[in-house]
């Protein structure tokens, strides 16, 4: 299990961010609430469901890697990078609509490395 721990840290820690940002946008409410022309899509991202979509799919991730379940965990990653390329989306928006900030360029940094976790490693 250590052995597969240190093997697999960059997939316990992208499934660990995502969970910790979901409990995040769980406990902070109004986090992403924008006034404008993108107010509807950036508002649903603020909505507890997806930060239950978010803590459901980095604790599926984490449960994957530590398991070995590897035909979910699959699955788990492209959901996984899907979701932070909607958050991404979202917090470009905002920054077009006049809300700065640096999100988008942490959820684009974040899928980059999701991908690269996809890349690399061996789902068999």
């Amino acid at each position: 299990m250590k052995a597969r721990i240190y093997k697999n840290a960059l997939g316990l820690i992208l499934g660990g961010q995502t969970l910790l940002f979901g409990l995040f946008l769980l406990f902070h409410k109004d986090f992403m609430e924008t006034k404008g022309a993108y107010e509807s899509f950036t508002n649903v991202m603020d909505d507890s469901h997806a930060a239950a979509l978010l803590i459901l799919i980095g604790l599926m991730y984490i449960l994957c890697v530590l398991f070995n379940w590897n035909k979910l965990r699959r699955w788990a990653i492209v959901a996984m990078s899907f979701i932070w390329l909607v958050f991404f989306t979202a917090f470009l928006l905002r920054e077009i609509g006049g809300y700065p900030n640096s999100g988008w360029i942490f959820t684009s940094g974040l899928n980059v490395a999701i991908i690269y976790e996809a890349v690399k490693e061996d789902f068999e």
